[in-house]
């Protein structure tokens, strides 16, 4: 199959990049206790962290739709992997809570970049088994989630702090950048923008887009965010046990991503998805209800959360024909604001309430993406 393919370099470093950001971007779950103690915050300072850096997301999807189409992804590429190296060397070293949310808020600037620059080249560099391949770019992010937990987990027992783990971070993006500035990507002419914020969210099924997705990802980072933190305080598990169910999830998410293209290929996105979304909220919520004896439940759903985002962004290609880039932009900038909306509000109710009952906010998101994705496969033909 791949031998069939143009452009493997850049095919190579799609993969390497989306492991190394995967790998690099989980770590801040399981650091929040240390953020906790280090600069002596609650919850709510937690959650404020979280919702910022989708802020910095958020403005960087949107205004990289646009950058993408102007100067082409490579150009993209290179200059978001600087300001995400930048930015976990200020981590690093940061002395304050309030250098620490520049810093992440920093980060999220260039990973959104590099998000919806990855995301808009993967159509043009995989014209041929494009589900396969896309679901295997998302592979790739999901295995280095699954390292980074168990990873980080044993890096804290060992006495390693959030401070060496961010100055090993900033190293990987440097290597990064080395190995993108040789790599050949596919040029990109320049276009004008035939459409505006306005005009395209008067757009039915772009709405439907941003609140399926949007309560998907949510679900998806919400617990990357919060188990370990969840689990903790909840079922008072050690940061050892909490980590382990954590790669648990994220290794049978990675399963899913490897095999997910070739199931979504010979089953169709519509069936897959729904078989999918209805897969992991019953897992999901099954877990949740019956507490800690069942916790393992939340970790196998992870194998069905597996191939919601890339296959929808293979549907958004789909569904937009012209100013694709710009709208997928506009799409994961405004499912970023649903994000940050509710991963705020799962701060402040993990303060007001308790970690647990603000863990529920994730099966109600799952039940709600399912029914707009329902709603989504009614109004567009796809097999």
């Amino acid at each position: 199959m791949i031998k069939n393919i143009k452009y493997k370099p850049a095919i190579f470093f799609i993969f390497l990049n989306m492991l190394t950001i995967g790998f690099c971007e989980s770590i801040k779950g399981v650091f929040v206790s240390q953020f906790k103690e280090v600069f002596q915050i609650s919850d709510s300072s937690i959650g404020l962290m979280f919702s910022l850096s989708i802020f910095g997301y958020i403005i960087s999807t949107y205004a990289g739709g646009i950058l993408c189409s102007k100067f082409g992804q490579k150009k993209i590429l290179v200059f978001s992997t600087i300001i995400i190296g930048i930015s976990y060397l200020i981590t690093s070293i940061s002395p304050t809570f309030t250098i620490l949310l520049i810093s992440v808020f920093i980060t999220n600037v260039g990973t959104g970049l590099q998000g919806i620059s990855v995301n808009s080249v993967s159509p043009i560099l995989f014209v041929t088994y494009s589900t396969i391949l896309i679901n295997l770019t998302h592979f790739f992010y999901g295995l280095g989630v699954s390292i980074s937990q168990k990873f980080s987990g044993n890096m804290i027992l060992k006495g390693f702090t959030f401070r060496d783990i961010f100055l090993i971070n900033s190293g990987l993006m440097l290597l990064s950048l080395v190995f993108i500035l040789f790599t050949k990507f596919p040029k990109v002419e320049p276009v004008n923008l035939k459409l505006n914020i306005i005009k395209t969210l008067k757009n039915k099924l772009v709405l439907l887009f941003i609140f399926a997705q949007g309560l998907y990802v949510f679900s998806e980072v919400g617990f990357l965010n919060w188990f370990v933190n969840f689990a903790q305080t909840s079922y008072n598990f050690t940061i050892d046990k909490a980590t382990h169910y954590s790669a648990v999830f994220f290794l049978v998410f990675t399963l899913g991503r490897l095999t997910g293209g070739f199931v979504v290929h010979r089953l169709g996105i519509k069936k897959s998805m729904l078989i999918y979304l209805s897969m992991s909220l019953i897992l999901f919520l099954s877990g949740y209800l019956l507490k800690s004896n069942f916790v393992i439940l939340i970790s196998l759903s992870g194998f069905f959360f597996s191939i919601i985002f890339p296959t929808t962004i293979t549907i958004i290609g789909q569904a937009f024909k012209e100013n694709t880039s710009y709208i997928m932009g506009l799409i994961l900038s405004f499912v970023s604001v649903i994000n940050m909306l509710m991963n705020s509000l799962m701060g402040i109710l993990s303060t007001s309430l308790s970690p647990y009952i603000a863990f529920s906010l994730i099966p109600i998101a799952l039940s709600l993406s399912l029914f707009f994705y329902t709603n989504i496969f009614k109004k567009i033909e796809i097999l």
